[in-house]
C-alpha cells in the first residue's frame, strides 16, 4: 500500500453520521486538547453513503470538533468491502461489580428476558441474532439477553443501550476482544462478569447511522488497514467558511507536497503508540 491509495477529504461535519454513542468525559478532554493544540491530529474514518458519511471510527473527535465550532472535518474515506477491512466486536469485562446488583438492574428493564443457557446455546443465539447479548459470570454460568419477540434492529439497539447503562458506573469496565473466561480470570482476579455482544454487519451499521439509532459506545471494532495518522491539520482550515471545493483542492495539493517530499510512510507491521 502507498499514499496514493489514501483518500482524504474535507466534508461537512453535518454530513458525518455516528453509529455509536459517545462518552461525554472523553469528549470534554479532547475539546481541551484541541483548543490547546489547535490542530486535528488523526482523521476520523468514514465510508461514503450517497453524499452522507457513515463514521466507522472517531466519534469523540467528530463530536469535539462540533463543540469547538468547526464547520468541516478532514476524514479518511474507506471502502467497507476493501480487502483487509473487518468489522468485529468488543465485549465488556466488568470488574468489582456486585453480580446480584447487576441482575437486579437488568431484570428491571422492560422487555428484557434473561434466561440461563449453556455457553454453546448462548453463542448460537448470538450468532443467529436471537439474543442481543450474553452474560457470562465468573463461575462460567451463561445467560442469554433477549427480547420477547423478533424486534427490529433499532428496537434491539435501544434495549442494548439500556443494558449497558444498567452496569455503567457500578464498577470498572474494560473492552476485550475474546471470551476466554479462564484467561481473563488469570489476568484480572476481580472479574465479575463478561457481556458478550453479537457480531454486526456493515449494512446494519449503515442502517443504524442513517436512521439516527446508535449502538452503545465500545461495541463495534473496525479493523482498518492503511489508517492515516498524524496529518496535523490546523483547525482554522476546518473553521473557515470557504467552499468545500476550495478546501479539497488545498488538501490535494497538501497531499502532493507530502508525497513529493517523501514525508508519508507506510508501516506494514503493527505498531505501538505512546502519545495517544
Amino acid at each position: 500500500m502507498n499514499a496514493k491509495e489514501l483518500t482524504l477529504r474535507v466534508v461537512r461535519l453535518d454530513d458525518v453520521l455516528l453509529h455509536e454513542q459517545i462518552e461525554l468525559k472523553r469528549v470534554e478532554r479532547l475539546v481541551q486538547r484541541l483548543e490547546d493544540d489547535q490542530y486535528l491530529k488523526n482523521p476520523p474514518i468514514v465510508t461514503d453513503d450517497h453524499a452522507k458519511y457513515v463514521l466507522l471510527d472517531g466519534a469523540t473527535r467528530v463530536t469535539a470538533l462540533r463543540r469547538i465550532g468547526c464547520r468541516d472535518v478532514v476524514v479518511q474515506v474507506v471502502d467497507y468491502a476493501a480487502p483487509g477491512m473487518a468489522l468485529e466486536t468488543w465485549n465488556h469485562m466488568l470488574l468489582n461489580t456486585p453480580v446480584d446488583e447487576l441482575f437486579r438492574s437488568l431484570r428491571a428493564l422492560p422487555g428484557l428476558l434473561i434466561e440461563p443457557a449453556s455457553a454453546e446455546h448462548a453463542q448460537a443465539a448470538l450468532d443467529c441474532r436471537a439474543s442481543i447479548g450474553t452474560l457470562l459470570t465468573r463461575d462460567g454460568q451463561a445467560y442469554t439477553l433477549r427480547t420477547p419477540d423478533d424486534e427490529k434492529l433499532e428496537k434491539q439497539t435501544r434495549l442494548l443501550n439500556q443494558v449497558v447503562a444498567a452496569y455503567e458506573g457500578r464498577g470498572e469496565m474494560y473492552r476485550v476482544a475474546h471470551t476466554d473466561l479462564e484467561r481473563l480470570l488469570a489476568e484480572h482476579g476481580q472479574l465479575s462478569a463478561l457481556i458478550v455482544f453479537p457480531r454486526y454487519r456493515p449494512d446494519e451499521i449503515r442502517r443504524l447511522a442513517l436512521n439516527g439509532a446508535k449502538l452503545p459506545m465500545g461495541v463495534t471494532r473496525h479493523i482498518i488497514p492503511g489508517r492515516a495518522l498524524r496529518i496535523n491539520i490546523q483547525l482554522d482550515v476546518l473553521r473557515r467558511d470557504d467552499p468545500l471545493d476550495e478546501k479539497n483542492a488545498w488538501l490535494d495539493e497538501w497531499m502532493k507536497v507530502k508525497m513529493r517530499e517523501r514525508r508519508v510512510r507506510f508501516y506494514q507491521e503493527p505498531v505501538f503508540l505512546f502519545d495517544e
